[in-house]
């Protein structure tokens, strides 16, 4: 019973935004993406690279024109096909 009262009480101080006894640590996420480099870095088309990783061809296109930016999580993916893009390909099962 103590064990899940403590985890009750750390999880109330983590909501709280309290200092616990976990570690924390920060991603830092980019701010520009240069899409269209992280593509062209594959040899791929606009619609191989959207087909490949799941995102809307509009919306390469978008960030490819630089009309819109990618999201926070959007920016993490990218990040990730541009230095490994063998893990996404691992971890998505791309064919």
């Amino acid at each position: 019973m103590n064990k899940i009262l403590r985890g009750i009480e750390e999880a109330v101080s983590i909501a709280k935004s309290e200092t616990t006894e976990g570690r924390v640590t920060q991603v830092v996420v980019p701010d520009d993406i240069d899409v269209k480099a992280i593509r062209k870095n594959q040899s791929l088309s606009q619609e191989e690279f959207a087909l490949k990783y799941g995102f809307p061809i509009g919306t390469l296109r978008h960030w490819e024109q630089q009309t819109r930016r990618p999201a926070g999580a959007a920016r993490i993916l990218l990040a990730i096909i541009d230095k490994e893009p063998d893990v996404v390909e691992k971890v998505l099962e791309v064919a």
